[in-house]
């Protein structure tokens, strides 16, 4: 984690196996909130932690000097570990975002049984999404799933202006989020959902029809709703072009895989969607952020021949992805696009507004890579990428890292804050 160009502080966690970050807010104060997820033992600052199950949840908060001064975590070793020697419970934390006063929303998936604070959930079906709220000193105060009989994620979380927070991800089947109840209309759908600053589901909504189709990203539009990323794809058995429905608004996939950006309301209704992608690409949205006038900046990767809007753009190798960044306005429509990358995989998966209608973009890049005139050559099979974009649609620096970045924050005062793996 640092500022733009150059690193001024950085911090790092250690344990006697995995420990993964997923995402990073702004503290609203020069710090960050991070979340991840861990197995074993783990040190986080000062305070150590052991995993329940497999997998457990965790969230730390990193001060702006850069010391790390509370880290909490979320699981539990599952009912069926009750039965079979060792933990066998997977609860990851995915999408966290600032609350507004210090403390976090935290979504991701949880199975069996998990423990959030003095909360205990049991998942309904294989996996349930869940959403936390933690503290501003550490705690865990309250915690709601949603889900069937099969498996439900949350990928990501944005405050909602008002105390609670906007969540997308993906489920299948019938599935219940607080009284609305949703039956995936193919394998695969993706939600959007509202949980108040109490902690209760007031609205759901889906989007998918015969594909599969995944919310990724999620960010406050500046009026109480969303502006949401992800992408729609071939069914396994189906060799027809995807479709999926967005509200009244009705997509088919050019290629095996679309990105998507939808528009939904403060009210829970889906108003507008747009696709990105092209015949035999694969294409997919990862990070989106809110560009401070009710649209959209948007970050992911694409193969071969895509269209954005009335843009098109060439991966530069054959058979391998490039990173896209691109402008959706408040209306829906793309008005600008641009690539990054080079022969081998190049792919963008953090997204950060810059507070001037610009992006801050992380990601990782492969062998020799273009980032508009800064030409940038990994160290390793795959090292991390920070960019800068213009708000119309120019890369004017690029800086690369050893380190696998995968989430971004903008920091409030023009650097960013960068959870790297």
């Amino acid at each position: 984690m640092g500022t733009i160009e150059s690193a001024n502080w950085a911090v790092q966690t250690r344990g006697t196996d995995l420990v993964l970050g997923s995402g990073i807010a702004y503290d609203g104060a020069g710090g960050a909130l991070v979340s991840g997820y861990f197995s074993g033992q783990a040190s986080f600052g000062s305070t150590f932690l052991t995993s329940r199950g497999t997998e457990d949840a965790f969230v730390m908060h990193v001060t702006a000097s850069g010391a790390i001064d509370w880290a909490v975590q979320a699981g539990d070793h599952g009912l069926l570990a009750d039965h079979i020697d060792g933990g066998t419970s997977h609860d990851p934390g995915y999408g966290i975002a600032h609350d507004g006063a210090g403390g976090a929303f935290v979504t991701g998936f949880f199975m069996d049984r998990a423990s959030f604070g003095s909360t205990s959930l049991d998942s309904r079906g294989v996996a349930d999404a869940f959403v936390m709220h933690v503290t501003a000193s550490g705690g865990i105060d309250w915690a709601v799933q949603a889900g069937g009989a099969y498996v439900a994620s949350g990928c990501g979380i944005a405050h909602d202006g008002a105390g609670g927070a906007l969540v997308t991800g993906y489920f299948s089947g019938q599935a219940s989020f607080g009284s609305t109840t949703l039956t995936s209309r193919g394998t695969q759908d993706a939600f959007v959902m509202h949980v108040t600053a109490s902690g209760a589901i007031d609205w759901a909504v889906q989007a998918g029809g015969a594909s599969l189709t995944s919310g990724r990203g999620i960010a406050h539009d500046g009026a109480g709703g969303a502006l949401v990323t992800g992408d729609f794809r071939l069914e396994v058995e189906s060799r027809a072009h995807p479709v999926a429905s967005f509200g009244s608004t009705s997509l088919t996939g050019q290629g095996s895989c679309d990105a998507f950006v939808m528009h939904v309301t403060a009210s829970g209704a889906i108003d507008w969607a747009v696709q990105a992608g092209g015949a035999d690409t694969n294409t997919a949205g990862y990070g989106i952020a809110h560009d401070g006038a009710g649209g959209a900046l948007v970050t992911g990767d694409f193969d071969g021949k895509a269209s954005f809007g009335s843009t098109s753009l060439t991966s530069h190798g054959q058979g391998s992805c490039d990173a896209f960044v691109m402008h959706v306005t408040a209306s829906g429509s793309i008005d600008w696009a641009l690539q990054a990358g080079g022969a081998s995989v190049d792919q963008g998966w953090g997204i950060a507004h810059d507070g001037a209608g610009g992006a801050l973009v992380t990601g990782y890049f492969s062998g020799h890579a273009s980032f508009g005139s800064t030409l940038l050559t990994s160290h390793d099979r795959a090292d991390g990428f920070v960019m800068h974009v213009t708000a119309s649609g120019a890369i004017d620096w690029a800086v690369g890292s050893s380190a696998h970045p995968y989430a971004i924050a903008h920091d409030g005062v023009g650097g960013a804050l960068i959870r790297v793996a």
